[in-house]
């Protein structure tokens, strides 16, 4: 083998190395935020109805908080690849810290109701850092969907049955939702092709967009307002497992 060669041979060597431990750290972190994230969800799940139960977030709470706390000491001082160019990855990995230690004393002095909007800032930190990072995808997609579900109130249906105005409304808003539905099957991640739970939720959440629809252009209020809580007690459920 000549020097030449020799030398090609080492160099694509080091940078087959180079990738591997590119997508080691990146699987890595992505690993460890999904395990952040799933006690993340069961704190904010339980600090509000209709699952709200003070011992349950506490200890879900304490179990993001330590999680957390490991996972800013691994990454703070050097951030893994896929946000190696984001200046303000440290502080924000450290303003989720301070959101949630925060939200804890909330919690200890039985405060739950405002645990949990202070939770919330957490997701708003996160779409944030990925929105920076180019890194839009499925978390986004539920967080829109449960911000538009949330958009849908009682209030403009205090009569039995609704105007044109507010029937129009309603199906503006469920187009949104069927919009959004799609998008979140579609964006989902590839460990999830086949989750059969997870195909069932959302198909599932997407036949109750539909439904409302047609129920909309009946126009009548109650079987909307009662569809309307199951969709949202159907999307906690499936947000509970699946969310970000």
């Amino acid at each position: 083998m000549t020097r030449a060669s020799r030398f090609l041979t080492g160099l694509t060597a080091l940078l087959c190395w180079e990738e591997a431990a590119f997508a080691g750290d990146a699987a890595d972190f992505d690993a460890k935020l999904s395990d952040a994230l799933g006690q993340y969800r069961d704190a904010y799940a339980h600090s509000a109805p209709p699952l709200a139960e003070t011992k349950t977030a506490a200890e879900a709470l304490a179990a993001f908080a330590q999680t957390w706390k490991s996972l800013t000491e691994r990454w703070a001082a050097q951030a893994p690849p896929q946000f190696s160019e984001d200046a303000d990855f440290a502080r924000e990995l450290d303003d989720i810290a301070q959101v949630t230690a925060q939200a804890q004393a909330q919690a200890k002095g039985g405060a739950l109701e405002q645990a949990h909007a202070t939770l919330g800032e957490v997701r708003a930190l996160l779409a944030e850092m990925r929105r920076r990072n180019g890194l839009h995808g499925f978390a986004d997609e539920m967080d829109a969907f449960d911000d538009r579900l949330a958009e849908i109130t009682d209030d403009p249906f205090e009569d039995e049955h609704f105007s044109p105005e507010q029937t129009q409304q309603l199906l503006e808003q469920a187009a949104v939702l069927a919009y959004l539905g799609e998008r979140i099957e579609k964006q989902s991640p590839s460990s999830l092709a086949d989750d059969t739970n997870f195909l069932s939720m959302a198909e599932e959440l997407n036949r109750q967009v539909a439904a409302l629809k047609w129920l909309a252009l009946a126009g009548q209020r109650a079987p909307v307002l009662a569809a309307l809580k199951d969709m949202r007690a159907q999307f906690n459920r499936f947000w509970l497992l699946y969310g970000a």
